[in-house]
């Protein structure tokens, strides 16, 4: 039988003993270092765009051929958003912190509104770049569904706004 054995072997005429006592450490380490590697990631919406701007010009075209979205998921009870695209791959992302929110209910002239207010700090997957910005995320409830804007300005003062539809909701009263 030509099975390796663990008690020695021969290598270039030396014979190597495996050192016994640390395969157990191993796999404590191991299993110790497995939960905080494998973090869970829940998913809570995704924010599909349908229109979008920076700077007030208009990159609907770029952000529809990209297949840019949106997307908040939790990752140990901390908050996180990514702005992703889908075609490449690419994404910003990072954990939100200090939210606000405010509430604006249906009149005449004006739809139903969750209003909140959060910073983000995000890295950039394509350059590592990182940055945080102030976020402003809108639920405005139609008859038709609920429409979604995200305003974000970043610390360059640019101004980019995606409008568009989630799939999913988002409680944010738990973080």
């Amino acid at each position: 039988m030509n099975s390796f054995r663990t008690s020695s072997f021969k290598t270039r005429g030396r014979t190597c003993r495996p050192l016994k006592g640390l395969l157990p450490v191993f796999f404590l380490l191991l299993l110790h270092a497995l939960p905080s590697a494998a973090q869970e990631q829940e998913v809570l919406a995704k924010f599909y765009v349908t229109h979008a701007t920076e700077n007030k010009q208009d990159i609907t075209e770029w952000a529809s051929q990209n297949k840019i979205f949106t997307v908040f998921y939790a990752v140990d009870d901390e908050l996180y958003m990514a702005n992703v695209c889908d075609n490449s791959d690419d994404q910003s992302w990072g954990r939100i912190w200090g939210f606000e929110s405010a509430k604006q209910e249906e009149t005449d002239t004006e739809y139903e509104t969750d209003i909140f207010y959060f910073n983000w700090a995000y890295t950039n997957s394509y350059d590592e770049q990182e940055g945080t910005c102030k976020v402003q995320f809108l639920k405005i409830y139609k008859p038709q569904g609920v429409v979604s804007k995200l305003r974000m300005i970043t610390e360059a003062l640019d101004v980019i706004e995606y409008t568009g539809y989630m799939e999913g909701s988002v409680d944010f009263s738990n973080f």
